[in-house]
């Protein structure tokens, strides 16, 4: 189990939203390649029902201010889970 740590507001960084680039016109993956991605994310909620985790196609990750976010095809993380808000 991954132990849960507590955050104070003022012990961390929170980037300005509104500069994230979120849409840059660059070309996406071809209608096959998205079905598959679907498929495979769709696939890991169906079988791994006793399972928390994070599955998810083609979703930026911001993980440095400053920088371009990373937008794997795919991606999952065991152990988490989105909060309520």
């Amino acid at each position: 189990m991954v132990e849960q740590l507590l955050i104070n507001d003022d012990d961390y960084y929170v980037p300005d939203a509104n500069l994230l680039i979120t849409e840059d016109d660059t070309p996406v993956d071809n209608f096959a390649s998205a079905k598959q991605q679907r498929l495979l994310v769709g696939s890991l909620y169906s079988s791994l029902q006793n399972q928390t985790f994070l599955a998810a196609a083609n979703v930026g990750i911001y993980h440095t201010d400053g920088h371009p976010a990373i937008v794997p095809d795919i991606f999952l993380s065991l152990d988490v889970q989105v909060p309520a808000n």
